[in-house]
């Protein structure tokens, strides 16, 4: 398992989680989170 793209799931789910739950007004970071998942799942598909 890829250590970076761990970090960001984990990091994404909890901001996600955090929103739903309602712990936060707005999903502060989740555009920047998916994007650098993404990117990470291209950079290592293209590996």
């Amino acid at each position: 398992m890829d250590t970076p793209l761990l970090v960001l799931g984990i990091l994404l789910s909890a901001t996600l989680t955090a929103f739903f739950t309602g712990l936060l007004p707005y999903p502060l970071g989740w555009i920047i989170l998916s994007v650098a998942f993404a990117g990470r799942l291209l950079y290592l598909a293209g590996k």
